[in-house]
């Protein structure tokens, strides 16, 4: 059976240490929209966050709710940090017929709509790792893939 092409953003799966998850809030920047799933940069400074695009080198986390943009007006946002042991899932975005060799490469991010982000395996960003396939999904295009946000730039650069 075909994996349907169904973007949904990141959604967060389980923390490997086996601990609780962190939760944490920051400003957006001004007149920005975020949705749940969308994984977002940090800015810098006190500018705040905006929504991750295909050429982001590394990732602050992952939004838990929905911020509609609003013109000279910061806006506080729910997230998941992006830490090494934190597994995500998300839909490959591009025709690339995945098999299971691709689990441990690393691939980037697609897409500029607002919930519907997704993977990139012929991204040159390696922000995010294959650790896995999603249960229920198959391998081939469009496949649902676990992975790990392993550059963050919630503290750092997790990996070279």
């Amino acid at each position: 059976m075909a994996n349907p092409n169904n973007a949904y953003g990141f959604a967060f799966r389980k923390n490997l240490a086996g601990a609780a998850h962190v939760l944490d809030r920051i400003k957006t920047i001004s007149n920005v929209a975020i949705s749940i799933g969308d994984p977002i940069v940090n800015t810098g400074g006190v500018g705040g966050v905006k929504l991750a695009g295909a050429t982001s080198v590394a990732l602050f986390g992952v939004s838990l709710e929905t911020v509609t943009a609003l013109a000279a007006t910061k806006k506080s946002v729910c997230f998941i940090p992006a830490l090494p042991t934190y597994i995500f899932n998300a839909q490959h975005g591009g025709t690339l017929n995945l098999t299971a060799g691709y689990l441990g490469r690393r691939c980037g991010i697609q897409g500029t709509t607002n919930g519907k982000i997704s993977l990139n395996g012929a991204a040159t960003t390696s922000i995010c790792q294959i650790v896995g396939l999603k249960g229920g999904s198959a391998w081939g295009t469009y496949a649902e893939l676990l992975f790990i946000i392993c550059r963050s730039n919630y503290y750092g650069k997790v990996a070279v």
